[in-house]
């Protein structure tokens, strides 16, 4: 299982409004990959300026969390935290993420532990990047890259998107048209396929990771609250 898991030219009051109408929800969600299979509650909240972007799930062989805090300030994401606690022990990962802007530093502790700058350009966390993503998506961006960081060794990666076409979603007995996102980087084989419901301000729907011999999917399956 992978778990090693910006463009910003866009009109400053355009993308403003975008953000400023981010609607909060709550979905159940299947996970699937080659080891397992577990269905959990992802969802967006928020506490006064504070947004969390969360994925919590068990059953008896496994449980995931991960968690993702961070404020929107004019036309970008700020992340504050990143977690993520990953049993049972063959696949045991626990690392956090404490992003600190006034020593610009990021510190990791856990599984990877490591120090690193906070560069000039928009570093985000591997939840967190999907609110960008829907941002650029509804101001109507076709390509555009973004900085995610790496969980390993520190830094960033920079990862590039593409729409690349469309396709009916269905949903609580409901059909919705989804935009079709692949997520690549250069010398890199690993694919990331997202499906983002329109009529649901481009909330994802299904996404399916593919790196060399494994795939993992995460998909929707009821959708709880909305907005």
């Amino acid at each position: 299982m992978n778990f090693k898991k910006i463009s910003l030219i866009i009109l400053a009051v355009f993308s403003y409004s975008v953000f400023s109408d981010l609607p909060l929800y709550s979905a159940k969600y299947n996970f699937e990959s080659d080891e397992i299979s577990i269905t959990g509650i992802r969802e967006l909240v928020k506490e006064g300026d504070i947004y969390e972007l969360k994925f919590s799930a068990s059953n008896l062989i496994a449980s995931l969390y991960f968690s993702s805090k961070f404020k929107i300030s004019k036309n970008s994401v700020i992340p504050e935290t990143y977690d993520v606690k990953i049993r049972p022990k063959f696949l045991d990962r626990d690392q956090s993420l404490k992003f600190n802007y006034l020593t610009k530093e990021i510190t990791s502790i856990g599984s990877n532990e490591w120090i690193s700058p906070i560069g000039k350009k928009l570093m985000l966390d591997p939840l967190n990047v999907q609110i960008m993503i829907r941002k650029q998506i509804k101001s109507g961006m076709q390509k555009f890259d973004l900085k995610i960081v790496d969980m390993e060794n520190g830094g960033s990666r920079t990862y590039n998107y593409n729409v690349v076409g469309t396709s009916e979603c269905f949903l609580n007995s409901e059909t919705y048209n989804c935009l079709i996102l692949e997520r690549t980087q250069d010398n890199n084989l690993r694919k990331v396929t997202y499906y983002l419901a329109k009529e649901l301000d481009f909330m994802f729907i299904k996404i399916i990771d593919v790196n060399q011999d494994k795939t993992n999917k995460l998909e929707i399956d009821e959708l709880l609250s909305f907005g």
